[in-house]
Parts: structure tokens; sequence; C-alpha cells
């Protein structure tokens, strides 16, 4: 049988080969990855919305409508039926989520304080291994990965400029006007910091001038207001995610102009905003400062982080139970450590599979970057959650927000973003077969069922 070539003569004509082998009338054709789970994807968008700018809280009526539970059910039955179309198995940090998941309801009848309390816990957190496993398959195209990224995004910087605008204060500090993962003036700085790269990103993305203005105004906002919160442990995180947003954008991505504007707006912003951040800093070494709180919350956390390190080797495997160890805290305070959250309440293994979460979206963001090439999508959406997850692990040092969704969903666009990129990288490996020379200044380009004999 006559192999199927593309024959090119030193003229540059070419003969186009036999199709044969492309149409296969009895193959049952693909459907579109932008098809596939669609309706497991919006369920998700859906549930992003709500968990991102909690519409529950400013749309009237919906203050009782337990928005967040409805779309997760959503997001499991629309997944539930969309079994069928996945040809794929669930990555490492997927499976480290789910694990972490067993870990903590294991520790629920292990509990010495509060059984009751611990599963309520529990329940409220488990929602995520519905919703990770839902985004790593459904989230299958750069354009959803878009679409998810701009929702948190854009969720966050507007829950920003309503904190500013409507400067609800807690002692001085700025909070949020939302219940949730912004109640109080850390939560919102966190919750800010790690928002903040992917608003680069789309900022570096945007085609039209309008929208490169309205993100730059959003990214300017989000980091006054984290000025305003006063926080410490979010203003070293908003240090780091600067420092490796300005490696990743800066340097790496030849954008040296930032490395000005950055400085100009860093003075601009400690001029503008209160003294409230600058005072606590101070503080935290000096008892005899104007904000002697915040030298008083330093020891405290001090004492709290030593508590929790003697829970966790009381109860080294099942912990207290999540969320009680407020109560043996001697303060009725949280551990305002994120790891110490982990190991106290869940045991050490909760810890181990916690920083195996977040270790793989590092791994992740490393092998993207290799595989990316020239794609300028990818490289940016890398170096923006790289800066995120950093800037989560230094922040989450001063806070428990272990039980959060936001660190998930930043290692969730990892994974997504680390398949997108290898199934790009083998696109582009199959583009161009490698062409053959013969005699007479004939050029064969050999067909792919070719190449594949070629390695035996």
């Amino acid at each position: 049988m006559v192999p199927d070539l593309s024959v090119s003569y030193g003229g540059g004509a070419e003969l186009a080969g036999s199709n044969a082998v492309a149409s296969m009338p009895w193959k049952k054709p693909k459907l579109s990855r932008h098809k596939l789970l669609v309706e497991a994807y919006l369920s998700l968008m859906l549930f992003m919305v709500v968990y991102c700018a909690r519409p529950e809280d400013w749309i009237p009526g919906l203050s009782n409508a337990p928005l967040a539970k409805i779309a997760g059910i959503l997001a499991l039955v629309a997944f539930a039926f969309s079994l069928g179309q996945i040809r794929q198995r669930l990555p490492s940090e997927v499976i480290f989520v789910i694990l972490l998941t067993v870990q903590l309801f294991v520790t629920v009848p292990m509990s010495p304080v509060w059984r009751g309390g611990a599963l309520n816990t529990t329940i409220d957190f488990a929602k995520i291994v519905i919703i990770v496993p839902v985004m790593a398959m459904a989230v299958n195209t750069a354009t959803r990965l878009r679409r998810m990224l701009f929702i948190q995004a854009a969720s966050v910087a507007t829950i920003s400029a309503v904190a500013v605008w409507k400067g609800h204060m807690l002692s001085g500090r700025l909070a949020g006007v939302l219940n949730g993962n912004y109640s109080n003036p850390n939560d919102l700085a966190l919750a800010i910091v790690i928002s903040l790269p992917l608003c680069l990103a789309l900022l570096f993305l945007s085609r039209s001038v309008p929208s490169k203005i309205a993100w730059a105004v959003a990214t300017l906002v989000m980091a006054y207001a984290v000025f305003l919160t006063g926080s410490r442990g979010g203003f070293l995180a908003l240090a780091v995610t600067t420092a490796v947003c300005l490696w990743e954008f800066a340097i790496r991505g030849r954008r040296t102009y930032l490395l000005v504007i950055v400085a100009l707006v860093s003075v601009a912003l400690f001029l503008s905003s209160s003294r409230m951040l600058s005072d606590r800093l101070k503080g935290t070494f000096d008892s005899e400062n104007d904000a002697a709180s915040a030298y008083g919350s330093a020891e405290e956390r001090q004492h709290l982080f030593w508590r929790s390190l003697e829970v966790t080797v009381e109860h080294p495997l099942f912990g207290v139970g999540p969320g009680n160890f407020p109560i043996i805290s001697d303060s009725w305070r949280v551990t305002h450590n994120s790891y110490t959250q982990m190991s106290s309440e869940g045991g050490i293994p909760a810890l181990v599979l916690y920083v195996m979460v977040l270790w793989a979206g590092f791994k992740n963001l490393k092998r993207t970057m290799k595989l990316s090439g020239t794609n300028k999508e990818a490289k940016l959406f890398a170096g923006a959650l790289h800066a995120s997850l950093a800037g989560f692990v230094v922040g989450s040092l001063f806070a428990s927000c272990a039980y959060q969704f936001f660190p998930y969903f930043l290692v969730c666009y990892t994974t997504v973003l680390l398949r997108i990129a290898k199934e790009q990288a083998a696109r582009s490996a199959r583009v161009e077969p490698p062409e053959q020379t013969i005699p007479g200044g004939v050029h064969v380009a050999a067909t792919e069922s070719e190449l594949s004999g070629l390695a035996y």
C-alpha cells in the first residue's frame, strides 16, 4: 500500500495527500472541548460569584437564601451527569484535598472538646470536595480559565472599592462591609492580596484602553484598601506578592517600567493612607508606641502560637477537632496561623496534606513555565498565580484561613493551567512534521502514522 505523503516539488507546487485516514465515518465524532461539562461549568461560575462576591449580603431578599450551598449542589449534580465525558484521572493535588477532608471528618469523633462544633466546621469545609474536582475537570479551556480568574479578580476588586467607599472601620482599621471571608481586617487584606496579581495579569492581557484603565484603577484601590486595614500580616503578604510580581512581570517579562511605577505608587500609598499601618508596624516591638494595642496583639499572637504547638503535641494524630482551638486557647482566640490551625485542630496528618496541596501548586506552575514557550497568556497567568500563592503562604502565617476556599482555588487554577499548557505543547509538536529529502529535489513530509514508526 502506498503511504499517504504530501509531496512538494522544487517549483513550490503542492499536491494534497489523501484525507481517507482523517475521515473515518465509523468513528464517533468527538465533542468540542467547549461543549464538555457545560452544566458543571455554569454551576461552578455561579458558585464562584456567590463565594467571591457574596451577593446575599448586599442584594435585598437574598440574605436568607443559602446560595453557596445551592450552587454547590448544582455543581455536584451537573458533574454527576457529565461523568461519562471525563477521560482523565484526578490530579494529585485534588486527591490531597479529598484526603484532607477525610482526615478532618475522622477527627470529629476523636475530638476531646466539642464534637458537634467540629462536625459543623468540617461539613462547611467539605464543599471544597465538590468544587475542586468540578473546577479541575470542567475548566478545560483557556477561555474558561480566564473567566474564572476574571470572576475572582472582579469580585474582590468590587468589594475592596465598596469597603473603601463605605469606610467601615473596626477600631480604626478598615473592615469588610460584607460577612464571611471579608468580615475582619486581616481576612479582607489577605483576600485582596492574593487577587491583586490576577488583576495585573488581566490588565496586561486587555486589548482596549478602557479595560486597561479599569484594571489599573482596581489594582490601586485594592492596594490602598490593604494599607487601610492596618493588617501587618496583610502588609507582609503584599510585600512578598509585589516582589514576585516584579520578578515575573518586570524582570522576566521585560517590563522594567513597572519598577519605577511600583516605587512611586508605594510612596503615594504610604502618604495618602492613614498612619494606622505604620503605627501598628512600629508598635509590634515597642510597647511605648502610640499604637500600644499592636504590641499587645503581637504578644497575644505569640502566646497563641506556642499554645497551638502545645495542643499539637498533646493531640498529634487527630487534634482537637476543626474549629475547636479557641475553646482551649485560654483567650477564645483562633491560632492566627493557618499551619498550626491545621496541626492543632486536624492533627499532623492534616498539616502534611495541607502543605502538600500548596506545594503541588508551586510544582504545577514550574512545569507550566517550562511548557509555555511563547504563549503570553499562559506565562502571565502562571506568574500571577505564583505571586498569589507566595503571598498566601506568607500571609497565612498570620491568619487562620486554612478552611477558606481561596487557597484551594489558587491551586486548582494551577492544575488547569498546567493541563492546558501540556495540551497546547502537544498540539504544537504535531503542527509541522519533519521533512525528508529524496533525490530529485523532492521534499516529502511524513504523516503522523509514519512518524510514530520512525522511533523503532
